[in-house]
């Protein structure tokens, strides 16, 4: 395979454009994030308006989250942060379904955390039964 496609640089870009969609989202059309925000406990401990952390704090963050997982930069620590901010949202979310939809997102934050030296590979010398 080629040295720069391969497994890695395919879960990092696929989660690095899913952070920049919902930076997007955050930056043009924060109505959802804000919602959610204010129907859950989180609206009652940020210091500040929901509106400002839908608009900054979501859309800072998942930029630059995005960017630098598609990028390759500091990608086992932006990994870690990613999937510490993805609980975060399925916590404040709290809806079984869209805690479902994180979920894998989650997963593939965390192959990135794991890293190659803790997932199974199977490199074509075991025969697969089926």
């Amino acid at each position: 395979m080629n040295k720069y496609l391969n497994y890695n640089f395919l879960i990092r870009a696929g989660l690095g454009l899913i952070f920049i969609a919902n930076a997007l989202t955050a930056f043009f059309a924060p109505a959802d994030f804000i919602e959610i925000i204010k129907s859950s406990f989180v609206a009652n401990i940020l210091p500040f308006n929901p509106a400002i952390f839908a608009h900054i704090i979501i859309g800072l963050n998942d930029s630059i989250v995005g960017l630098l997982l598609i990028v390759g930069i500091a990608t086992r620590r932006v990994a870690v942060w990613a999937t510490i901010w993805l609980i975060g949202v399925m916590i404040v979310i709290g809806n079984p379904l869209e805690i479902m939809e994180h979920s894998g997102l989650l997963l593939l934050s965390a192959t990135l955390v794991l890293g190659d030296q803790y997932l199974n590979k199977n490199d074509g010398s075991e025969s697969t039964k089926y």
